[in-house]
């Protein structure tokens, strides 16, 4: 086992910046790696990924994947001829497919980043249903072009219709993300993955021998196209974050056996068993993330309007929270906990759900920021030991007795002075939303001040509204001593708030300023042209469709009418058919009675025949008898006729004549009677 000893490169730039955050740990202990074409790649020892930083932003990369140079023209991190390239893996989207056993209904497959719909071919000729998301307009416009009728391609995944898919393959792609776990959230969220889904993730693996020599000029390490470089280690972490309970690393395209190279503050068994792989291949399965986020707010959700209910809440509670002592109860995912410890002096977050707890831990780290789970609404904690709590969205989780006993906990927790910063819905805005099984107890605004006020003296309630914003200023967000509000119009609606937003304390507190927050992380400008563009491609698509249902609707028409033409014809047909059957039937009888008379005819042939060969014999016998009576009859004609000739011979002769003048020859006709 060799220890690398080029492990660390540190740059000017890196040494007077603040380490970045790995994209999988979140763990800020990292290191900087190498340079690669003007971009800095850094090291996270703990998961063994490497990455790019800073990141290119999202324009850039659409630019650089829109191009068909990318797919077709050799440039370094794209392809030189991407059939060719790609053809490879086939065969392992097939030996994929061969696990599925056959069934009546079809199965689905879900392939992100699916460029030309190659491997959906593969599928989709086994009458799979096969969709694909591919960002690249040149490579989209291919698969469509090429696999139009047996595959749906769209852009992003916000645009697959929700389902539950079979299958979902990621072959190559994750290497080229700047956050693997924003696409994974918008997966379960949207339902595409749940527990029966195989995810397989396929990336070149950063911690073969050759890619922890090489550095900088490993094969794969080219910016800005590969931005995550991904061991079995991190793929492993990464997907056991996603909650996926069955994991399977294995290795992909063996390079020639040689003795393992780590990095010196890196110990993997995964990873130096696959140090002599090309390639990573991690399948995954049986995750229940997607029940874990129903009810719990991850950043970097898909829906926008998730963040703008929560997000806000805990920026509008942080103005308190300078150098306090904080808890945050109920915490969740402990997104907001983390926001608050960026200015508190320490922050918990306590939840009840240990799931919750482990997925904060995990995902949200700062000096002075500690997790821990209780079920006793903290009463085992210190009493009067906080300077603030904030307890948003929780309250509504338990019944009304569970209620009053948090608030009355939480003010015992309190200083005197501390204050509780609590939301709950308003139920007129959840109303649209159907029941929700978590909420239990839902509280009006006056329902929610009276259950304040019993361990609260002092109580100021807000509200929340989410509203889009137009302002005029010198900076993209206005200075504190100026700004003034208004209407874009004249008039407006009084709509329902979100939620009610109070704060409560047994001291009298200031009454704070209004809070407003501008998402400076969206163009909402080109949000709405998009949208609106997005809403006119669907216009004309639907009016496509409106007019090939209006085609396949007279198409329809025609094939009824051809169809009732072809039901005259059989009908027709159907009764000559009857006319024919009867006239068989009638042949059938007929044949059978001539059959019958014909085994008659048999039987009188038979004894014919044995007539006939009787008489045959006695034919036979008087044959042999006449033959016999022709002898005796030749017989006696012989004897006749020697007695003639004897006859003659006497009557000729000299005695005989000298007798018959003396009288004395006896006449032979008188002799014979």
């Amino acid at each position: 086992m060799l220890d690398h000893e080029k492990n660390d490169h540190h740059g000017s730039k890196a040494a007077s910046a603040m380490p970045p955050t790995c994209p999988v740990s979140h763990s800020t202990l990292t290191h900087r790696l190498c340079e690669v074409d003007g971009f800095d790649i850094w090291r996270c020892p703990e998961t063994a990924t490497d990455f790019v930083w800073p990141m290119p932003g999202e324009a850039v990369l659409k630019k650089l994947y829109d191009r068909e140079a990318w797919f077709e023209g050799g440039e370094r991190g794209g392809y030189e001829n991407y059939d060719v390239q790609t053809e490879p893996s086939l065969h392992l989207v097939a030996s994929l497919l061969d696990r599925f056993p056959q069934r009546e209904a079809a199965y689905s497959v879900l392939d992100v980043g699916c460029g030309y719909g190659t491997h959906l071919k593969v599928a989709a000729d086994r009458q799979w249903k096969c969709v694909g998301v591919e960002p690249s307009l040149h490579a989209r416009n291919i698969a469509i072009e090429r696999h139009g009728e047996q595959m749906s391609i769209v852009e992003r995944v916000e645009d697959v219709l929700p389902q539950c898919f079979d299958l979902v393959l990621l072959l190559e792609v994750i290497e080229h993300l700047t956050d693997p776990y924003t696409l994974f959230f918008t997966l379960f969220g949207k339902g595409l993955i749940g527990p029966e889904t195989l995810v397989v993730v396929t990336t070149p693996n950063a911690r073969s021998n050759d890619a922890v020599e090489s550095l900088g000029s490993w094969a794969y390490r080219h910016p800005p196209s590969h931005l995550v470089y991904y061991s079995a280690k991190s793929l492993g972490i990464f997907l056991k974050r996603l909650m996926f309970k069955d994991i399977t690393l294995r290795g992909l395209v063996d390079l020639p056996p040689r003795e393992t190279v780590r990095f010196a503050d890196e110990e993997s068994s995964i990873n130096d068993a696959l140090s002599s792989s090309l390639g990573v291949c991690a399948e995954a399965k049986g995750s229940d993330f997607k029940e874990f986020m129903h009810e719990r707010y991850v950043p970097g959700a898909y829906w926008k309007l998730t963040e703008y209910e929560h997000l806000p809440r805990y920026a509008f509670a942080s103005t308190f929270a300078k150098n306090a002592k904080a808890l945050d109860f109920g915490c969740g995912t402990g997104y907001g906990s983390k926001y608050l410890s960026n200015v508190a002096a320490s922050v918990v977050g306590l939840d009840i759900s240990e799931e919750a707890i482990s997925w904060a831990k995990e995902m949200h780290r700062n000096p002075g920021l500690q997790f821990e789970r209780r079920s006793d609404l903290g009463q085992g904690m210190e009493p009067h030991s906080f300077d603030l709590v904030t307890c948003f969205e929780m309250i509504e989780h338990v019944n009304h007795e569970m209620q009053i006993a948090t608030v009355s906990s939480i003010a015992n927790l309190l200083k005197p002075e501390g204050k509780l910063v609590i939301s709950t819905p308003d139920p007129q805005f959840t109303a649209p939303y159907g029941d929700n099984p978590y909420h239990l107890r839902e509280m009006t605004e006056v329902e929610f001040r009276e259950l304040l006020e019993v361990s609260f003296k002092h109580v100021t309630m807000l509200k929340q509204w989410i509203r889009p914003n137009v302002f005029i200023g010198l900076e993209t967000i206005p200075t504190n001593d100026a700004i003034e509000f208004g209407r874009v119009t004249p008039t407006g609606t009084d709509d329902f708030p979100i939620g009610f937003v109070a704060i409560c304390s047994n001291q009298p507190f200031d009454l704070p300023p209004q809070f407003c927050q501008f998402d400076t992380t969206s163009d909402y400008t080109g949000q709405m042209l998009e949208a609106e563009h997005r809403l006119n491609r669907q216009r004309f698509d639907n009016q496509k469709l409106v007019e090939r249902n209006e085609r396949l609707s007279a198409d329809k028409e025609w094939h009824i009418e051809q169809v009732h033409l072809h039901k005259a014809v059989l009908q027709e047909r159907d009764a000559e058919l009857q006319l024919r059957r009867e006239e068989f039937q009638a042949t059938l009888r007929v044949m059978q009675e001539r059959e019958h008379e014909l085994s008659g005819l048999k039987q009188e042939l038979n004894d014919t025949r044995t007539w006939v060969a009787s008489l045959n014999e006695g034919k036979d016998w008087l044959a042999e008898q006449n033959r016999k009576l022709e002898i005796q009859i030749a017989e006696q004609r012989r004897i006749a006729q020697e007695a003639e000739t004897r006859l003659s011979i006497i009557m000729n002769s000299k005695a005989y004549r000298s007798l018959k003048k003396l009288g004395l020859a006896p006449t032979p006709g008188l002799e014979k009677q």
